[in-house]
């Protein structure tokens, strides 16, 4: 395990190889056509509902992804929603195509050989933040909370890419982690250069995403370099601290991160609010984790 873990630093530490990751992961795991073939349509004026549909409706197995979590209390919507057709006039086109990310990188991910990572703790951690993200941006009264959702779902994917990559480094820094009772992505940092929020944030940039996607992504754990979407970040880098506090799910940190105040000013919030906002969103935590998590 250590020679693999000098292999492992010596191949892919420093930011001049994060790039090199970044094709290397790319090269086993891709978004599918569905979605750039939706982020084409946006981007042609005369795209109608229509053409949207019946992009979405060859994809069968999506489509039942994105009809569940339309009808979850993710929405919230008074009557149900039947067809593909109503969804996309309802959500919206933007949204669609963001579900759409979100649901083709777990299904992605999830066949990839991740041994020593329990992938349902560490989605479960995941949609929790997600939907925390979007609670904190409802009770602030932020325009589009639902746009919080997908960043927050996605902010430690890069530590995906670490295990997969990385075994013998990740495997060496949980034992680290145990040891010194220190934060992993602090570790990571040490010995890489950069941690898993860039890895992540840049493997999204690098597939083309929304900049208001990769960029809270990339900044979750320095909320002050986020430059355009501050308030998406600063309230994903809240609700990850929040459901870790919590120990909802894992995705690897074992001890409490602290908030950064720096976060809290940006969303002109107290730390006792989220006591509040916790109690709001536990229960659509629960709904969405049972819709949108493949069986």
């Amino acid at each position: 395990m250590a020679t693999a873990k000098r292999s492992e630093i010596l191949d892919y530490a420093g930011l001049s190889n994060l790039e090199i990751l970044i094709s290397d992961i790319d090269k086993l795991v891709s978004l599918p056509d569905v979605y750039y073939r939706l982020e084409s349509l946006i981007e042609r004026p005369d795209s109608t509902l229509e053409d949207f549909a019946r992009v979405l409706e060859a994809e069968p197995d999506l489509c039942a992804r994105l009809l569940s979590l339309a009808n979850s209390a993710f929405y919230s919507f008074p009557s149900s929603i039947e067809t593909i057709d109503k969804a996309v006039q309802i959500i919206g086109i933007r949204q669609i195509r963001e579900l759409v990310l979100a649901t083709s990188v777990i299904k992605a991910f999830n066949q990839m050989p991740l041994g020593m990572v329990n992938m349902k703790l560490f989605w479960e951690h995941s949609v929790a933040v997600g939907v925390l993200a979007k609670s904190i941006g409802q009770y602030c009264h932020l325009s589009q909370p639902e746009r919080f959702y997908v960043s927050g779902l996605l902010h430690d994917l890069g530590r995906l890419i670490f295990y997969i990559k990385m075994p013998g480094l990740m495997h060496d820094l949980l034992i680290q982690r145990e040891a010194q009772e220190a934060f992993l992505y602090v570790l990571e940092q040490q010995a890489l250069g950069y941690s898993h929020a860039e890895a992540g944030g840049y493997l999204l940039k690098n597939w083309r995403v929304p900049d208001s996607i990769y960029e809270p992504v990339l900044y979750h754990h320095d909320t002050q370099n986020s430059t355009e979407y501050g308030h998406v970040t600063a309230a994903v880098h809240i609700a990850d601290a929040w459901v870790n506090k919590q120990q909802l799910g894992s995705s690897g940190e074992r001890f409490e991160v602290p908030i950064n105040p720096f976060a809290l000013e940006t969303l002109n919030i107290e730390v006792y609010e989220m006591d509040v906002i916790w109690e709001l969103a536990e229960e659509d935590i629960k709904s969405v984790f049972q819709k949108f998590m493949p069986q």
